[in-house]
């Protein structure tokens, strides 16, 4: 139980310490980390055509839209997390989204990211799965994060599932700013730290 209230102090404390970033100062840390990003995009394997999953911003998190036209404009398949239901719970997947459809910010999963779904063809025609032994980089959303690589999410366990599941040679990289960094990270056995954050 102590870790569950550790936890849940350092979300508390991280959010924040990220909420409290000025609109300009979250914009400019925002591309650096993006501008960092698309440094990875030349470093994946040359394949015919590479599978990014990424998330669009909600609240004060790290905005990835310039990532997100650069991995379009280099002919990248980008897939954003999308919540649905499964039995009680609810589980992710990665939905594949056009640039015209990311453009016209009308995409529902995008608009309302924690709004879980329920089985739909017609969102399965307009925007296929995407399996996870196909994603050949993930960049994941960080509540806090220490220098061990440790990390803290929302708490609903959707991304430690998801990332289970990916290939071994899928690039993992968390995103966060520099005021969410936290001397440590409170960590329970199930929990893995990722292989590279990057920060500003």
């Amino acid at each position: 139980m102590s870790g569950a209230c550790d936890k849940g102090a350092t979300r508390r404390s991280a959010l924040q310490a990220r909420d409290a970033l000025s609109p300009a100062d979250r914009h400019a840390a925002s591309q650096r980390i993006c501008a960092q990003l698309v440094q990875v995009l030349a470093d994946l394997p040359a394949t015919a055509r590479p599978t990014v999953a990424m998330y669009a911003a909600m609240r004060s998190e790290v905005g990835l839209d310039t990532f997100i036209l650069a991995a379009y404009g280099r002919g990248c398949r980008v897939a954003f997390p999308c919540m649905q239901h499964a039995g009680t719970g609810q589980t992710t997947c990665m939905r594949t989204v056009t640039e015209r459809e990311y453009r016209s910010k009308t995409v529902p999963f995008i608009n309302h990211p924690v709004a879980a779904r329920d089985a739909d063809t017609a969102l399965d025609a307009r925007f296929p799965v995407v399996a996870p032994a196909d994603i050949d980089l993930i960049v994941v959303p960080l509540v806090a994060y220490d220098a061990q690589g440790n990390r803290l999410g929302y708490g609903g366990g959707n991304y430690d599932r998801y990332l289970a599941q990916v290939r071994p040679g899928c690039r993992i990289i968390g995103v966060a700013f520099a005021a969410q960094q936290v001397d440590r990270v409170p960590t329970e056995p199930h929990d893995h730290p990722l292989p590279r954050i990057i920060s500003a």
